[in-house]
């Protein structure tokens, strides 16, 4: 069965992004999102954004631009930077913007993304590609996916997911089979939906066999961070 090869639309930080620093411990346990970019997601009358937190700093996303903001001096609160500022109470963040002040209120996930956060054994991370045209999950030690072609025909495969690296950001599983070989590499960082430029908080790239899949995930244990 060959697939179409799909395409992230944008992402803020590229696979191949240079960066410094020390190779990172991998936490244990099944926390294998690591111990940075906490976010939250939230609906600015009517647009999702996304907040990520890398320490005292935050990066707020909508579909179409993102900026860095400083924490300010009501720590854990406020965070300001290039004439937007934001702040956090409670389950409510406001957004000034220039002359412009947005109330936002947390934004709930679709049905499949909760059923997800409440399934057992846990998922870990959840993605999805372009139109849906595939999802993919790390549930306890296994990885899963589903993908459909241009005729609709189905293609699942569970997979033991054995030990992922975690370097810079970037988790990686390289698994083979048999019938598979699969490189999947989980990257923190913006990444926007093709179809409608949501912003989701990681990106994700899978080579699957000849096949190449690129989308937008998350890791559901980091959601709903309050700084």
């Amino acid at each position: 069965m060959t697939f179409k090869r799909s395409y992230v639309a944008t992402t803020a930080i590229a696979l191949t992004a240079v960066l410094s620093g020390c190779q990172q411990t991998p936490p244990t346990g099944p926390d294998y999102g690591g111990p940075r970019a906490a976010y939250s997601e939230w609906t600015c009358h009517g647009e999702p954004v996304l907040a990520q937190f890398y320490g005292a700093r935050v990066v707020i996303s909508d579909s179409q631009s993102s900026r860095w903001l400083d924490r300010g001096t009501q720590v854990g609160q406020v965070f300001r930077g290039n004439g937007h500022s934001v702040r956090f109470r409670d389950d409510s963040m406001q957004w000034t913007r220039g002359d412009e002040t947005l109330s936002c209120t947390p934004r709930d996930w679709p049905q499949a993304w909760q059923e997800a956060a409440a399934a057992s054994p846990k998922v870990h991370f959840r993605a999805q590609g372009p139109q849906q045209s595939w999802v993919f999950q790390l549930q306890g030690k296994d990885v899963s996916i589903q993908a459909s072609d241009d005729f609709g025909d189905i293609e699942s495969r569970r997979l033991p997911a054995g030990e992922g690296d975690y370097y810079l950001d970037m988790w990686t599983f390289n698994i083979q089979t048999q019938q598979d070989r699969m490189r999947i590499q989980i990257l923190d960082g913006l990444c926007r939906n093709q179809r409608d430029q949501i912003p989701y908080p990681s990106s994700i790239q899978i080579n699957w066999n000849d096949q190449v899949l690129q989308g937008c995930g998350r890791w559901l244990a980091k959601s709903g961070y309050r700084p």
